[in-house]
């Protein structure tokens, strides 16, 4: 059972009950039709009606008609650093919260940590170093899903997750154990399974670029399928390439004052996913005041370019900057909109939107749920079909 908390200043519709009398007099044929359409936060409350709606809603025939009408509900999934088994959902659409407790899906006796998101499922990834053991999860359908063991052994890589209908590809990147007292990025590994009868295990992948440092944080996935993530001390931007199975690297901008880089999925001029670079920026010695800044990655044969598409406004900026520890922030982007969170301790870390297209800017309602420190936010999109998840061995 999942539960939502509503903030009437923020959200839409403060008052978007059921009502039986309407519900109850549909035809049977049309009721079916209308679940369809409907956003995913509106199943947690179909799902206390009756057993007969429970039941339709996983049923085979749904699930297929749910995944070919189904309107995309982009949002943001937060996890407590404290507690990977607990799941925040924000609506950016509703501006609600909803709790989905993940305690009954996720094994409690290996250390696990969110990893990646992608396609309506969760990756979540071992913690003691090692060969790294990985797991997919939807947890609306409840479904879970294991990949193989990695081959190489690795403390804490980084993971990259793009989920389509009918494909999965998985990569992991770094911190590659070379004995039990040291890493060293050295290589990484991509998993694929698609339709085909068999997937391919895990395959090595060229070795990384000479002196990158690869962060253990999330990957990104854009245009062409090619992979993006962030190398530290000097900041670039690492790109790994299936098709050719190769990886390159490109200069970020404004390379010497960045803080706290990020990079986001948005939305591409021509419609498709493009990739964002989200960071700070201070420059001290300029007397340039600090600011959180938003680029867009500008791709072209054979060259590239960033383009600076907006800056978070002054006064949202001092209140971001209060909650942020030395100046440290995450975010994820999703369908167009841009989620920031405070890094840090702070237990009611609040939440900025940023929409992408509209160059606006938005405090998101306080996550009224408690929990012990600070949290990590991914991109995630609710689906109650995710036939990819079926292209591995179920779980449970």
């Amino acid at each position: 059972m999942s539960m939502s908390k509503r903030n009437p200043n923020f959200a839409s519709s403060s008052n978007s009950g059921l009502d039986p009398n309407i519900w109850c007099h549909l035809p049977p044929s049309l009721f079916d039709r209308i679940l369809h359409f409907l956003p995913t936060p509106a199943f947690f409350r179909f799902q206390l009606l009756s057993r007969r709606i429970h039941s339709l809603l996983f049923s085979p025939s749904f699930l297929h008609s749910h995944l070919l009408l189904s309107p995309l509900r982009p949002s943001f999934a937060f996890f407590p650093n404290s507690n990977p088994f607990s799941l925040y959902l924000l609506d950016p659409a509703s501006l609600s919260w909803h709790h989905l407790p993940l305690t009954v899906l996720l094994p409690c006796n290996v250390p696990i940590a969110p990893a990646a998101s992608s396609g309506g499922l969760l990756c979540f990834l071992s913690l003691s170093p090692g060969p790294k053991t990985l797991l997919l999860v939807n947890p609306l359908s409840k479904l879970i899903a294991y990949l193989p063991q990695t081959p190489t052994p690795r403390l804490s890589p980084a993971v990259g997750l793009s989920v389509g209908p009918s494909s999965l590809s998985v990569v992991i990147a770094g911190d590659d154990l070379i004995s039990p007292f040291s890493v060293k990025n050295l290589s990484s590994e991509f998993f694929f399974a698609d339709a085909t009868p068999t997937f391919s295990p895990w395959n090595l992948s060229s070795p990384l670029p000479r002196l990158c440092s690869i962060e253990p944080n999330r990957m990104v996935f854009g245009g062409g399928g090619k992979l993006y993530c962030m190398s530290v001390s000097p900041y670039a931007v690492l790109v790994f390439d299936p098709m050719s199975n190769s990886w390159s690297k490109i200069q970020p901008p404004m390379r010497r004052f960045l803080r706290s880089p990020n990079l986001v999925e948005i939305l591409a001029n021509d419609g498709g996913i493009g990739i964002g670079l989200v960071a700070a920026v201070e420059k001290n010695r300029l007397n340039v005041p600090r600011s959180v800044r938003v680029w867009s990655l500008q791709l072209q044969p054979g060259c590239h370019s960033w383009v600076e598409i907006s800056r978070m406004p002054i006064d949202v900026h001092a209140r971001f900057y209060e909650n942020c520890m030395q100046g440290a922030f995450e975010c994820a982007g999703h369908g167009g909109l841009i989620a920031f969170l405070a890094g840090g301790t702070n237990s009611n870390s609040d939440v900025v939107l940023f929409n992408v297209s509209r160059k606006e800017w938005r405090w998101a309602p306080t996550c009224p749920y408690p929990h012990q420190g600070g949290m990590k936010v991914f991109a995630y999109e609710p689906r109650i079909a995710t036939p990819a998840i079926g292209l591995l061995t179920i779980a449970s």
